[in-house]
């Protein structure tokens, strides 16, 4: 029992010392979401969404500030990438991945009928100043609803937040950002299937 005692000690103190502050250093977190989390009730739309994320995108690193002048670094395209897949499947009748945003012969080809292009902006702060986690974190989707010609047909905006104090995060320091991922998908979700543009 006192080693068990011992060894949980141990553990924790270990996990408190990774989150300690190291000075300027910008260190690697996931913004991955929880795909059980993303389910709809609400009937799909009777349509093929094209979906495009271009490889610059997924290849992008984003570094925003964590606690005591460190940094956090993570992929926001490539972390969310299978987030943004399952709500358009809950949303939509079908999706295809796109290789180009405007290629009206190859989406007409698969029967596409709109193209999904997102845009994702992030934010991270903390309120403190000894360990770096970030507390607070922004996930914003800025997705552009175009037909296969490039027309626009609706722009959808939303906004998600996540929170996590040290008492949570100590055990997953990504826990604020994978919080904000699941609210931004969420209501990515909603705004998608409450949308009348897209229910034409």
């Amino acid at each position: 029992m006192m080693f068990e005692r011992t060894r949980r000690l141990l553990a924790g103190l270990s996990l408190a010392a990774g989150a300690v502050v190291l000075g300027g250093c910008a260190h690697p977190i996931t913004l991955a979401p929880d795909l059980a989390k993303v389910t709809s009730t609400s009937p799909k739309i009777a349509k093929t969404a094209g979906f495009y994320i271009s490889a610059e995108d997924k290849a992008r690193e984003v570094t925003t500030p964590g606690g005591g002048g460190d940094k956090v670094s993570y992929f926001p395209y490539r972390e969310l990438e299978p987030g943004i897949y399952k709500v358009l499947s809950e949303t939509f009748a079908d999706v295809v991945r796109l290789d180009k945003p405007n290629d009206p012969a190859a989406a007409a080809a698969r029967s596409v009928n709109i193209v999904i292009t997102p845009k994702i902006n992030t934010t991270s702060a903390s309120d403190s100043a000894f360990t770096w986690p970030p507390t607070e974190f922004t996930v914003e989707f800025d997705v552009a609803v175009t037909d296969v010609q490039g027309r626009p047909v609706t722009n959808i905006k939303v906004l998600g937040q996540g929170k996590a104090p040290f008492s949570e995060f100590k055990a997953d320091f990504s826990l604020s950002a994978k919080r904000a991922s699941d609210d931004a998908l969420a209501k990515l979700l909603k705004a998608l299937s409450d949308s009348p543009e897209l229910r034409k």
